[in-house]
């Protein structure tokens, strides 16, 4: 089946990493499919399942470890599933499908502000506030507390090989925000001096486990034996449900340029390691998200209560270990 040109689209933007980040993937992919919907010919509602089956099964062969946009997918496919068990006429079923992209836009319009005003309260006048790498609803608490008239520092380091952290430097140096930033080597260092800890997420799992750039561990882990509570910072989308199925977390490896450049070995020379870590529940205080703090314990709680397709659960074992 040849896909709607706004699914092609999609597929491309992401194979080629040209969108944000995975917020901003689930925003495209909801558009891309409310396009299908609207601009569908087919005659029937099993027609339009079809079509929508073919789209999924196409962002799914490029979509990363993301639990956004697999999120949009079974928000989508879950919609037109339960239309079909119900025996939904086709107007109602389109109907059905746009109220769940109206009400994905209304959680993007409003979760990020909710999660920004409850991790600001977290920060105290004068604290020193450690973040690694960069994302911008760590950006936004910061903001927020900025915006309540708090003093208070920010201290990041590099985030090599991306260099992330230094995107984090240019956004507080824009808002007006005092910035510290040092080498990776030096973060437990950084950390010494913290008051707070925040980190932002690529996915969470089923366990309360974080999935983040490498180097989050090693600042959990600092944070913890310094005393210095550490705390995630994302929305409810990020809550991978593919865990809910004892799936793996896919993790993309360090590559040879990003250590050696144009520097080459003959032999005996191996880069190693990943550009993702995964964080356990017990070095976590707390994930900040637009329901409030949640403890890792409860997170399960939370993807139980999320809207999950049966057909994206079966097309996950698959994707997840790269065989779609």
């Amino acid at each position: 089946m040849v896909n709607h040109p706004a699914i092609e689209l999609v597929c491309e933007r992401i194979s080629k990493d040209l969108i944000g980040g995975a917020a901003d993937t689930a925003k495209e992919v909801m558009s891309a499919f409310a396009q299908v919907v609207l601009e569908s010919k087919a005659s029937s509602l099993e027609a339009l399942y079809k079509e929508m089956d073919a789209a999924s099964l196409a962002v799914l062969k490029v979509c990363p470890s993301f639990a956004p946009p697999i999120n949009v997918l079974h928000m989508m496919m879950g919609t037109i599933e339960s239309d079909l068990e119900s025996r939904t006429s086709l107007e109602e079923a389109k109907k059905h499908l746009k109220e769940t992209e109206k009400s994905f836009n209304a959680f993007m319009e409003t979760a990020f502000e909710k999660i920004a005003t409850i991790g600001a309260e977290l920060i105290k006048e004068g604290d020193k506030v450690f973040m690694f790498s960069m994302t911008s609803s760590v950006w936004k608490v910061l903001r927020k507390a900025k915006a309540q008239g708090k003093n208070f520092t920010v201290l990041v380091t590099e985030a090599r090989p991306g260099n992330e952290g230094l995107w984090t430097v240019d956004e507080m140096h824009k808002s007006g925000i005092p910035v510290e930033v040092s080498i990776d080597a030096c973060l437990g260092e950084l950390i010494a001096q913290s008051n707070i800890g925040f980190a932002g997420v690529d996915s969470v799992a089923a366990d309360g486990s974080v999935f983040n750039k490498a180097g989050t561990l090693l600042s959990a882990l600092a944070a913890r034996e310094y005393g210095v509570p550490f705390y995630f910072v994302t929305d409810t989308l990020k809550f991978d449900t593919a865990t809910l199925l004892g799936l793996p977390f896919r993790s993309e490896l360090v590559h040879y340029h990003e250590i050696f450049g144009d520097k080459k070995y003959d032999t005996g020379v191996k880069v190693v390691g990943s550009l993702f870590d995964i964080t356990p529940p017990r070095l976590i205080t707390a994930i900040i998200t637009e329901l409030g703090p949640i403890p890792p314990s409860a997170c399960i709680n939370v993807m139980w209560n999320m809207k999950r397709s049966k057909r994206i659960s079966e097309l996950l074992p698959d994707w997840a270990h790269n065989k779609l």
